[in-house]
């Protein structure tokens, strides 16, 4: 089997889950037999051996003429001209970018497709998602979509960009088959997108476990007092702000706690002000980005992991802390609680249960231990190969007609 995966980065260029999440499934797609072309933007340093990647940029037009790729070709040439003169990778915003690289993926999947048929396009929420539409009809070929998630997860439901819901909803109507990450997606693609239910099969993420069991302790580093962990984008979908709100009321209790918010993100500065508000900026670490070598470390030496996201799809760094030995409290909105069982939930915007299931993980060890005896056997419903079967097996069904 043959496909043109149609994606937006990889590591060590990621901005989110979507690159991790290529990187791997790619990797056991291909153990398994699939060839694989994965077309994304240029970036250099990216290495994939396990598959053939294809950089969509202007060199990428060399072989064709401008009379092949329409209008759009005068203004990336213009946008050329100003990247040289000024010195900037491109003279385009952000969504200009894309609707760039979705026009010209488009047109090399079919060049490639002329050369060497595809059984099939696959492609990764809006950001490619024009790109596979146009492929599919460009080819024939049958295209997937998987929704890792929709606008309304991105903006907590507050301020939706219309112009990304119509992409999405074009998506979720001429995709033959929609992969959605959990039953919480696939609920929302029929309720708030009309998709058909019949397409529409759930195969959960993984994570790459192996890689966050260590054996390192927090007093091996000093650390003596009870550590909470928040990690994730610092936005409005992940609640970094309950976060805060819940630390306070748990440092009433257990004042010698620390907490620690790892990430990156536009809330920042305003997280920064809301610790000096609510008096606890000495009792709290923001670390900003922590690269992946050193991920592990962070969730080993925290005793609980916190997710308390408005709306999270499914949340793959709750198995990561899981794999970890970390007790976790997470947000009922969140899609990985559908399969676990050894952690504890909360509604997101409930900060005082959230700090009483903190507390009562900081204060009680039998608590823990029952959680983490526990963890091994959630954790065994999510690998990346059992994705890949899954996957494939939306492949072929999607071949079968």
């Amino acid at each position: 089997m043959r496909i043109a995966m149609l994606g937006w980065e990889l590591p060590p260029f990621v901005s989110g889950g979507l690159g991790v999440h290529c990187y791997h499934l790619t990797k056991a797609l291909a153990e398994k037999g699939i060839e694989i072309d994965f077309y994304m933007p240029r970036a250099e340093g990216v290495k994939a051996p396990w598959m053939n990647l294809v950089f969509v940029d202007d060199s990428a037009l060399k072989e064709s003429t401008p009379s092949e790729w329409g209008p759009y070709y005068r203004l990336m040439k213009e946008a050329s001209k100003n990247e040289e003169k000024n010195g900037v990778p491109y003279d385009l915003n952000f969504f200009e970018a894309v609707n760039r690289y979705n026009f010209l993926c488009a047109r090399i999947v079919e060049r490639s497709n002329k050369k060497r048929h595809y059984d099939l396009i696959h492609c990764h929420d809006w950001i490619s998602t024009k790109a596979g539409i146009d492929s599919k009809k460009r080819t024939g070929r049958p295209l997937v979509l998987t929704m890792h998630s929709t606008e309304y997860d991105r903006t907590a439901n507050l301020w939706p960009f219309e112009w990304i819901l119509n992409i999405e909803r074009d998506g979720v109507r001429e995709a033959d088959r929609i992969i959605a990450v959990s039953k919480m997606m696939k609920n929302q693609l029929v309720v708030r997108f009309g998709a058909n239910e019949g397409k529409i099969r759930v195969v959960y993420n993984a994570a790459q476990l192996d890689q966050f069991r260590t054996q390192a302790k927090k007093e091996q580093f000093g650390i003596n007092s009870p550590v909470v962990l928040f990690h994730g984008r610092l936005s409005i979908q992940k609640g970094p702000e309950f976060f805060l709100q819940a630390a306070k009321k748990v440092l009433e209790k257990i004042p010698d706690a620390r907490f620690i918010v790892s990430g990156k993100g536009d809330m920042l500065p305003r997280l920064v002000e809301m610790s000096i508000e609510l008096g606890i900026q000495d009792r709290v670490t923001f670390t900003g980005y922590i690269p992946a070598e050193k991920l592990p470390l962070i969730y080993a030496i925290s005793d609980v992991y916190v997710l308390p996201s408005v709306s999270e799809p499914f949340g793959i760094t709750v198995l990561e802390a899981m794999a970890s030995g970390t007790p976790c409290v997470i947000s009922r909105t969140a899609g990985v609680g559908e399969v676990l069982n050894h952690c504890l939930k909360v509604d997101f915007w409930d900060v005082n249960e959230m700090a009483n299931k903190i507390i009562a993980l900081l204060r009680y060890a039998a608590l823990r231990d029952t959680i983490r005896k526990g963890l091994s056997e959630d954790l065994m419903s999510f690998s990346w190969e059992k994705a890949a079967d899954e996957t494939k097996g939306v492949y072929e069904e999607c071949l079968r007609g």
